[in-house]
């Protein structure tokens, strides 16, 4: 009577282990399984510059600041107008510049580019086109640009923490030069902050790359700058003060035309707490 009663528990004992084992498997089968919303598509993790240097994926600027990721071509635009989803102005009261979507053969992805053609009243005066990103912390930006102005002094680039039109922070390039400038703009006067030699790559078209970084995870980010995919050392600048919005930009009698303009925002660079209070 024993040995069937110790057979019978012996087989509970099998029996419960069996089903321990494959419920936990049948669960974490489903919970690692993709789901995927109706409507909704999935994209990998965005990585390095390379990622957007490559095959973009564009759509039209939206108004909701929590689009990680936004790229523009302008290919779908008219043709002598503003994209939607933009607004210019300028450091100089008077002047507002003229941007408009122009064809290009030549462009990096044709037919179409964004242009700037009206020269600024004072040599350190901004022509500013600023896209309607929200306020961006961290972003990673990447223009593709050529200046078409002859003569020296000529520098266009890129925008970010911009508040308005006359108060952001910006990084040009001077392909006569080969500088590559940093500025803080404070109600329409502008600080050089640094600058450091660049080696473009032959040909029109260059690849403008302007990060954030914060990779000690603090409240002070730092400037980490790219001409055609080479890092151009700088000296140190201050730290980023802000959040606000991007774009492009030239200077001056600066005529130029800018494609591919792209955005990511570097979410896992945030600040891990909030500063000290002392």
């Amino acid at each position: 009577m024993n040995n069937g009663m110790n057979e019978k528990f012996n087989r509970l004992v099998l029996l419960f282990c069996g089903v321990s084992l494959l419920v936990p498997s049948a669960i974490f089968a489903e919970s690692s399984s993709p789901k995927t919303v109706p409507g909704q598509s999935t994209a990998g993790a965005v990585g390095s510059s390379e990622v957007l240097y490559g095959p973009e994926v564009h759509w039209r600027a939206h108004k909701k600041a929590e689009d990680l990721f936004k790229s523009w071509n302008f290919d779908q635009e008219k043709i002598g107008g503003l994209p939607a989803g933009f607004s210019v102005g300028s450091t100089h009261k008077e002047s507002t510049g003229e941007w408009h979507i122009e064809a290009d053969r030549e462009a990096p992805s044709s037919p179409h580019v964004m242009t700037q053609t009206a020269s600024c009243p004072q040599e350190d005066c901004f022509q500013v086109l600023l896209a309607d990103t929200g306020n961006l912390g961290l972003p990673d930006i990447v223009v593709k640009l050529r200046e078409v102005s002859p003569g020296k002094g000529n520098e266009a680039g890129i925008v970010l923490a911009a508040q308005d039109h006359r108060n952001f922070y910006a990084v040009t390039v001077d392909l006569n030069s080969y500088e590559l400038r940093t500025y803080r703009v404070q109600d329409g006067e502008p600080s050089l902050l640094g600058k450091g030699v660049a080696k473009p790559k032959p040909g029109a078209w260059h690849v403008l790359r302007v990060q954030v970084v914060n990779s000690a995870h603090v409240d002070f980010p730092r400037l980490e700058l790219y001409l055609d995919g080479y890092e151009v050392p700088m000296p140190e600048v201050y730290s980023i003060q802000g959040k606000g919005r991007i774009g492009v930009l030239t200077k001056g009698e600066t005529v130029a035309k800018f494609d591919g303009l792209g955005v990511v925002e570097m979410m896992a660079n945030r600040p891990l707490s909030k500063p000290a209070a002392y």
